[in-house]
């Protein structure tokens, strides 16, 4: 049931990876989160290695199931070196077919190591997929944030604008100081600042991501995505249930346990010698003779002594890399958890708190200044406070996808 889980996981991200080999020959000017995920799986040196890797060890498996190879002896004896001829006269020839015949169960115990060695690679490539898709949407996200960063210094700077050509009206009429006018054109100038240096982040961000792709083209590349947040309540000792049984780093744990033991088992079938018998054809003289018997080698010395205590200590040590694994496993889930949890409240506080509070004063400041009950500094401060409002909850919600993320990696398994 494991092995099978952890099958259909890897041919579930290589079906993802082949549909996406017909389109990753034209560079989309627009990246999805769904479209990097594919170029990713498409291109990935780290997944192809760990893919040979898999193809590696099912080679093996081939040669488990193979049974030994027989062997043909013949041999020509007693001949005479005095004659008309320097080797004639062929006194003695002998054909003789030989079988390996394998105690113990040998190729069987082989074949379900062998067969083992490739489940616990198909769980390590599950898990070298998730981890390097979870990076991806990780380098995503980190885009996105940039790009918004990148809209709300826009967006503050137009507000400026248009504040700047407003005093300017107002300035022609007489009605403020130029120092008004000045100290709004500064304001400006500061959001152009502003403006530019998340330019170069998003720029940055987006080389940095294409990066990883494997893919060297990065202008012209715009991020369609949205940093997005559903309230979602986890149950945390279902969470940890679910990463001690879906986590392919644990699956593979349990798999080497029933490895070693499977090798151990191996390694105390090869203690029994195999039997080799024999069947032959003898010409002698004027003869023809038949023999047949059965080589049994003598296990005085040799009875595979070392090759079963390395087993012996090899499954004690996978059984402690379980304890240890499941261990650390309910520690990152709890620590994601936690997490997650103050992500989320951040989140709901900005939502419900924040946003609409640094609004409406802006709204208020705006109107209350261009009606002329108030002077330039309070709107200038409400502009401030907005645009940090802005910025900080876009950065939370950033937070709270690599949380959410965090937390999918501690389980082992999509929450949303």
């Amino acid at each position: 049931m494991e092995r099978t889980f952890a099958v259909s996981l890897v041919v579930l991200f290589i079906a993802l990876a082949g549909a996406a080999g017909g389109r990753a020959q034209s560079a989309d000017a627009e990246l999805t989160l769904e479209r990097a995920v594919e170029i990713y799986l498409d291109r990935s040196l780290e997944i192809e290695a760990a893919r040979f890797e898999v193809d590696r060890i099912r080679a093996g498996r081939i040669a488990a199931r193979l049974r030994p190879n027989p062997d043909l002896t013949i041999t020509a004896e007693n001949f005479r070196l005095a004659g008309d001829l320097p080797f004639g006269n062929l006194y003695e020839l002998g054909v003789a077919y030989s079988e390996t015949i394998e105690l113990g169960g040998k190729r069987a115990w082989r074949s379900a190591v062998a067969d083992l060695r490739v489940s616990v690679a198909e769980a390590r490539l599950t898990d070298t997929l998730r981890r390097g898709v979870a990076e991806v949407e990780r380098s995503f996200h980190a885009a996105v944030l940039a790009a918004g960063q990148v809209e709300i210094a826009a967006g503050n700077r137009d507000a400026f604008e248009e504040l700047v050509r407003y005093n300017q009206a107002r300035f022609s009429e007489g009605v403020i100081s130029e120092a008004d006018l000045v100290r709004v054109r500064l304001e400006r100038a500061q959001f152009d600042r502003t403006l530019r240096q998340a330019e170069l982040v998003r720029d940055q961000a987006v080389i940095a991501l294409v990066g990883r792709l494997g893919d060297g083209e990065y202008r012209g590349r715009r991020i369609a995505g949205a940093l997005g947040f559903e309230p979602a309540v986890y149950d945390v000792d279902m969470l940890r249930e679910t990463a001690l049984e879906e986590r392919p780093d644990v699956r593979a744990a349990v798999l080497e346990i029933a490895l070693a033991g499977d090798r151990l088992r191996l390694e105390q079938a090869e203690s029994l010698h195999d039997l080799h018998p024999f069947v032959g054809y003898k010409r002698l003289g004027a003869s023809d003779t038949f023999s047949f018997g059965v080589s049994i080698p003598l296990p005085f010395r040799d009875r595979n002594q070392a090759g079963v205590a390395e087993a012996v200590v090899e499954e004690r040590a996978a059984h402690s890399r379980l304890d240890a694994i499941r261990n650390r496993t309910v520690a990152e889930v709890e620590s994601a958890y936690r997490a997650w949890e103050a992500s989320r409240d951040q989140v709901l506080t900005f939502r419900e708190q924040l946003i609409d509070r640094a609004d409406r004063s802006y709204s208020i400041a705006s109107v209350a200044y261009r009606e002329g009950a108030t002077e330039l500094l309070p709107l200038l401060d409400a502009q401030r406070i907005r645009a940090s409002v802005e910025a900080q909850f876009l950065q939370a919600l950033f937070d709270y996808r690599n949380s959410v993320l965090d937390l999918e990696l501690a389980v082992g398994t999509d929450l949303e």
